[in-house]
Parts: structure tokens; sequence; C-alpha cells
């Protein structure tokens, strides 16, 4: 299964403004995964002309009845893989912060697992989140994170503006593969 992910899209209006090179990089997918900051839900309708869509609300997203779009947090079941979702990594519950780069994770003292099972409200193996703009992919114990970054906002390590990132998540056999998406290089265009 090829999962796309995308965050912090800051879209306006009809959601038609998403660049081109974020289409194509989806072309294909099973499933996109949207970490939130979308601003309007026209950028849902949009990735979903792609593929089945979902996503977790950002600071002020909006609302919409149904389950596209969740609250704060959701967990999606992908061919035996538990994905927790969230905007802010610190959401609802603190303990994990990133760097004041955004560029890293910052662990707490204890069981990741306990934390993430109160966050999520079950037990995951992977975590999407967005919020910083900057595109990350670590490992902790046992679980994978994955911050896709901004394909219309990049961070920090991004010229102005240029192109951002997404992410793509492939799970074979129950392994979970994680890779970063550079939609300014020009293989990506």
């Amino acid at each position: 299964m090829k999962i796309g992910i995308i965050s912090d899209t800051h879209s306006a209006g009809s959601g038609r403004d998403l660049p081109d090179p974020v289409r194509s990089a989806l072309q294909g997918v099973d499933l996109i995964l949207h970490c939130g900051d979308l601003e309007c839900l026209g950028v849902l309708d949009y990735l979903e002309t792609l593929a089945p869509v979902l996503a977790v609300r950002g600071y002020e997203d909006p609302t919409e009845p149904g389950n596209r779009l969740a609250r704060a947090t959701r967990v999606v079941q992908a061919d035996g893989i538990s994905i927790g979702m969230v905007h802010d990594i610190q959401w609802p519950t603190t303990g994990i912060t990133t760097s004041p780069d955004g560029a890293a994770l910052v662990f707490p003292a204890g069981d990741i697992n306990e934390l993430l099972a109160k966050k999520f409200g079950r037990p995951v193996t992977v975590v999407l989140f967005g919020d910083t703009h900057e595109e990350l992919i670590c490992h902790y114990d046992g679980i994978l994170f994955v911050n896709p970054g901004s394909p219309t906002y990049p961070g920090r390590r991004h010229r102005p503006g240029s192109l951002g990132t997404l992410g793509m998540l492939e799970i074979q056999d129950r392994a979970v593969y994680a890779r970063l998406l550079d939609l300014a290089a020009p293989a990506a265009q």
C-alpha cells in the first residue's frame, strides 16, 4: 500500500491552488493523509480526485460532518499498521516537543508507547504530524515519526518562495518505509 502524506497546505478558497507538482507526486497513491492546517475543505475535495483522503484539523481549520476530517487526533488502520495522526505533536497531551528549529523531536523520559497510547487512545506504530513546516523522519523506541513538511510554505531549510515537501509511506508485509519528496527538486517536477 502506498500512502501520500501532506500537511500545512494553508490553501484558500476552492483548494485548487495547490501547485501541479503536488498532484503529480500523489498520482497513484492508495490513500492520502493530511495532517492539518488545510484552512479550507476544498483542499480535501481536490486531493480526493486522486485518492481517498483522511485528515486531522489544524489550528484554524473548519469542521465538517462525517469521517473525513477528525478533530485533533485519529488512528488509521492501513494494511495492519496503526497510524496515529495529529497536527501538532504536542496535542492533546504534552511530552514530545520539537527542537527550537523544528528539525528534530525531543522525547521525554519514560515509556513512549504509553504516552502515544494516551494521545491516540490506543497503541500506534507510526505517528504522522505537521505544524512546524519542517520535514522529518525519525525512529524512536520502535515508533516511526514522520512530518511531511509543507508543500506550499516550506520551513527554514528551503529557499524562500520555493516549493516544499510531501511524505510517502509504503507498507509491504507489515513493514513500513517512509520517504520525503522534495517538490523543488528537478525529478519532482
